[in-house]
């Protein structure tokens, strides 16, 4: 008997006064962790230097009055550190250390600074014997690339490490950071993968032991454990985290047949987040991807069905166009290349799951003729910060769409006139 993998129902998941106990049960929760958390700060060595145990995420050189130094970005429990050293340093990212210094005062490092990143004065640090539990299978996908760009791309785009700023530079330009930053965009794409991979073995078992259950129930439960490691060996990268929430909700209530689709259902996957991890409001990449996720949502509530490919175009470009003010409050970057991220954005769905598949097979190398090509090119380029006024106002827009489909049409009025803007600046039109 066919079983139906869609419920018919599509119940609201939280209504009226109900939201008033959710937000009270986040309220609480985010008061004991920022307790927790403040305890951690109060414990940091402000006057009496003292160790603490990193790992080095990041590492790159400086210069200052013609000598050069190291900068160093420190992961301590979740927490980021910078610090320097003017030692002849070897590439030391993803080696775990012991630094003995302290921070320069509260004054140099508040509780807000503690939760986004502070400087570490350090006196001394050695390198600890410990090793991450991916090292080596990051050596062997170095080992499939003839120069360190490629391979830190790839460790990057698997395993959420530092870009090369060689390709950093690229992506910035080419508006591919929402590609090469681990998100919900890959989270999707690998779904779908584990999908596809799963299905068949599973319908052939299902037909044969187990035709009374549910292949959509069964999948999405197998699929959600086998991401939960994923985002365990990425550290819980806060971008992944949002969208793996959201998919851990949006599966619970898919089982219990309540609504997935709702902008409160984003809303409480926000404040979930910012609950356990409060760290998470002040990480770029959270919110950009819960703006992107928002500009989604409104997509796909207002626009109307059409041909798919028609649909598929103007989604990418709304999307594009809707979030490109928001980016540049943060950063400041803008090509008219920087268009090319949508059908880049496309092919990427087939080609992320088919250097995964190289990459195991040992022959990840095989695009890297291609990527030499692009790291050679000449974008020109212009920078500019959206100031916090626009950016508060068009942030306002953005809220006020969800209610109206006509403050919509204006954001996107506003998002196109911003991007024309932009354009402008770049031909030399204007100042």
């Amino acid at each position: 008997m066919q079983k139906s993998k869609l419920s018919p129902y599509n119940i609201t998941l939280i209504s009226g006064k109900e939201w008033l106990v959710v937000f009270f049960i986040l309220c609480t929760i985010l008061c004991v962790r920022l307790a927790l958390e403040y305890r951690a700060y109060l414990a940091l060595p402000f006057e009496t230097p003292a160790e603490i145990q990193a790992q080095i995420i990041n590492q790159y050189q400086k210069t200052k009055n013609d000598k050069p130094y190291w900068v160093l970005k420190l992961n301590a429990s979740g927490h980021i550190f910078y610090t320097t050293s003017k030692e002849d340093l070897k590439f030391l990212q993803g080696r775990f250390v012991r630094v003995y210094g302290k921070i320069n005062g509260k004054d140099k490092c508040s509780f807000f600074d503690y939760l986004r990143s502070c400087f570490f004065i350090n006196f001394s640090f050695s390198l600890l014997p410990q090793q991450e539990i991916t090292k080596p299978i990051k050596d062997y996908i170095v080992s499939q690339h003839t120069n360190k760009q490629n391979a830190s791309l790839f460790t990057t785009l698997f395993f959420a490490d530092t870009l090369h700023y060689s390709w950093r530079e690229v992506s910035n330009l080419l508006g591919l950071a929402h590609i090469l930053a681990i998100s919900g965009f890959h989270l999707g794409i690998l779904s779908l993968a584990l999908f596809v991979v799963l299905a068949p073995m599973y319908r052939l078992l299902q037909r044969r032991f187990f035709s009374y259950r549910n292949e959509a129930y069964d999948l999405g439960a197998i699929i959600l454990v086998l991401l939960f490691l994923y985002l365990v060996v990425l550290d819980f990268v806060p971008s992944f985290l949002r969208a793996y929430t959201m998919a851990v909700f949006g599966f619970l209530l898919y089982f219990s047949g309540l609504q997935i689709f709702s902008f409160k259902l984003l809303g409480l996957v926000g404040l979930s987040c910012i609950a356990l991890f409060p760290s998470a409001l002040f990480n770029i990449g959270f919110i950009l991807s819960m703006f992107g996720v928002l500009y989604i949502f409104l997509f796909v509530r207002y626009f109307p069905k059409c041909n798919p490919l028609l649909y598929a175009l103007c989604f990418n470009l709304a999307i594009f166009f809707s979030i490109t003010p928001i980016v540049h409050y943060f950063f400041p970057y803008f090509s008219p290349y920087q268009l090319v991220s949508i059908p880049v954005s496309l092919a990427f769905v087939v080609y992320f799951p088919l250097m995964i598949g190289l990459h195991i097979i040992g022959f990840g190398g095989l695009s890297d003729s291609l990527l030499d090509r692009v790291l050679l090119l000449d974008i020109p380029s212009i920078n500019y910060y959206l100031p916090l006024v626009p950016t508060f106002l068009y942030s306002a827009l953005t809220f006020g769409a969800i209610f109206s489909k006509k403050l919509y049409g204006i954001m996107l009025l506003c998002a196109l006139g911003f991007y024309g803007f932009l354009y402008a600046k770049f031909l030399g039109y204007l100042p």
